[in-house]
């Protein structure tokens, strides 16, 4: 007895087995710039520029907003599974802060354990006034028509 009809179903079936595992795995994501630890060793306070920075590293992620004293180079790793949000799983943020003459000053550098999670609030502002009903915004909007 020839079972060449149950054939493609066992195709099928070792095909969906594979797909739903491959789907479980998660995707690893990298975004951002880091220097390397051994370029970043090479950095020496008080004797090296921004230029000289700029050779050994390259260009910042950002800088510090109202000056130019601190430089940030930020990267991140996540991991997304399937239709779940990412995860964040590494974070690393080097700040190479400047003295006035634009030499090295300082190199700080953070991880994920020192971050914050910062909850934004969705408020509005109240503005003086009266909200207008549904019915004043449709009776309004006769008088706009020029």
């Amino acid at each position: 007895m020839k079972h060449t009809h149950l054939r493609p179903y066992g195709i099928l079936g070792a095909v969906l087995v594979a797909w739903s595992l491959t789907a479980c795995t998660p995707t690893i994501s990298t975004r951002g710039n880091t220097p390397n630890k051994d370029a970043l060793a090479t950095i020496q306070l008080g004797t090296q520029t921004r230029d000289d920075v700029l050779e050994i590293i390259g260009s910042p992620s950002t800088r510090s907003t109202f000056d130019d004293r601190t430089w940030y180079y930020i990267s991140e790793k996540t991991s997304k599974v399937t239709f779940y949000n990412p995860e964040i799983i590494g974070r690393k943020i080097v700040a190479i802060d400047f003295n006035e003459k634009g030499v090295v000053e300082n190199i700080r550098q953070y991880g994920l354990r020192h971050g914050r999670v910062v909850e934004a609030i969705a408020r509005k502002t109240p503005t003086p006034g009266k909200e207008p009903s549904a019915i004043d915004k449709l009776i309004g909007g006769f008088g706009d028509i020029s």
